[in-house]
């Protein structure tokens, strides 16, 4: 020590230089170990480095997967046994058949719908055309004016949707391409 009571430096630096020098032996066996290419002889010198060197040259290395869906990965499946499995596997059946059930009901659904839709409208336009041709001969302007807004509604039910969704579509991949 010296007289202003801090350590000699020369000490400190010894007393680093063997850890300094472990510290890269240690790396690079553990690059040999990860090519493959490490001998017996070598892996014991990394096995007595490593139980002798401080914890913080220990390292640590962790491994996380993660799953998503009604059945575990092969490894964690296989883990069960046969009953379980079966169990684990039917519950999947099970739940994959109830979405294509709800899928379909969903979609059978919009199908009923515009049909009652069309159905509606085509009953709607005929009974105006009726009525215009019911009014005509007593006024051919009160007719021209049921039967052009009679035609201008039709339109405007089946052609206004379909512009409407092209418009959105338009927007939807102009606002995408400028990302």
């Amino acid at each position: 020590m010296m007289s202003n009571g801090e350590p000699e430096r020369g000490r400190i630096s010894e007393h680093l230089k063997p850890q300094a020098e472990s510290q890269k032996i240690i790396e690079t066996l553990i690059g040999k170990l990860e090519s493959g290419s490490l001998t017996q002889e070598e892996q014991n010198r990394l096995s007595e480095l490593l139980k002798n060197a401080p914890s913080s040259v220990v390292m640590t290395a962790s491994r996380r997967q993660t799953f998503i869906g009604p059945v575990p990965a092969p490894e964690q499946l296989n883990q069960y046994d046969e009953k379980t499995r079966d169990i684990i596997l039917g519950m999947a059946q099970n739940e994959q058949r109830h979405a294509h059930e709800l899928r379909e009901k969903g979609l059978n659904g919009a199908i009923a719908k515009d049909r009652r839709g069309q159905w509606l409208g085509a009953a709607i336009a005929i009974t105006g055309l009726l009525v215009a041709a019911f009014v005509a001969p007593y006024s051919a302007v009160a007719a021209a004016i049921i039967g052009s807004l009679d035609l201008f509604g039709m339109v405007a039910l089946f052609v206004a949707p379909r512009v409407l969704e092209n418009r959105r579509k338009f927007s939807n991949e102009m606002s995408n391409t400028d990302h």
